[in-house]
């Protein structure tokens, strides 16, 4: 699933700032063991025209320059939800400690579709912005869900491109579903983005198992591109919703 904050959505983040005071017990505590590595390269097209004392290249001829990094920044995903509000969202006090990124409590709504609506002053970690959409809480709870069913959910403008769902077992109240999502933001900022994921949810308590997923980013800028490719794992170690017995 991809999903981006839209300008738009702002307004509504910022109106479920004052909903659920710290004085009140959070509704619910969840912790994700997150595996997450990156992977990103740059391809650089040096011009023989630019003055370089260590570059020996003839006249009108160019060059192409390509470096990168791989990241590791595994860590420990907590999600508090402070209220459920009427129109179907969460609230929730999100906090992210990884190897690199140490993400402090930012205030996060997440909309009944997915969208994830915060200020956009306070950085989100890319694993937390990976893994929140997935409490959406009408994703699976209005659906049949049996092997075999699949659907598709339109990208939010004016992105274009889809996120496809398809269920390839049911093991009630358990159902694992692949997951592949495109999408093409334009504009001088643009980007390409693809996902493929196996994604295992609860539908007894409405939240991601497991989710292990693939992620390739594109971006064209003047004078070259950046690639960059992700893996994400996040697992549910922690939860104060008890959970019903399996038949």
């Amino acid at each position: 699933m991809i999903v981006r904050v839209t300008a738009a959505a702002l307004g509504l983040a910022a109106a479920t700032m004052g909903v659920g005071a710290d004085k009140n017990a959070p509704l619910r505590t969840m912790t994700y063991a997150v595996d997450f590595t990156v992977r990103s390269s740059q391809t650089n097209h040096i011009s023989a025209l630019a003055p370089d004392a260590n570059r020996a290249i003839g006249p009108g001829s160019s060059n192409i320059e390509e470096h990168g990094f791989t990241i590791d920044d595994s860590g420990t995903l907590q999600v508090v939800v402070v209220a459920a509000t009427a129109d179907g969202g969460l609230v929730t006090d999100v906090k992210y400690d990884g190897k690199q990124t140490h993400q402090p409590v930012i205030r996060v709504a997440i909309a009944k579709d997915g969208r994830l609506l915060y200020d956009p002053k306070q950085p989100l970690s890319e694993p937390a912005a990976r893994v929140l959409p997935l409490l959406a809480r009408e994703t699976f709870s209005k659906r049949e869900l049996a092997a075999g069913i699949a659907w598709s959910e339109p990208a939010q403008a004016p992105a274009k491109g889809s996120t496809t769902y398809r269920v390839v077992t049911v093991a009630a109240p358990d159902v694992t579903v692949a997951v592949s999502a495109t999408l093409d933001v334009p504009g001088s900022a643009g980007f390409s983005e693809h996902e493929d994921g196996t994604l295992t949810f609860a539908t007894d308590v409405l939240a991601p198992l497991r989710w292990d997923v693939l992620i390739h980013v594109m971006r064209t800028r003047v004078g070259g591109a950046e690639t960059t490719d992700g893996h994400l794992t996040a697992r549910l170690t922690g939860d104060t919703f008890p959970r019903r017995s399996k038949p």
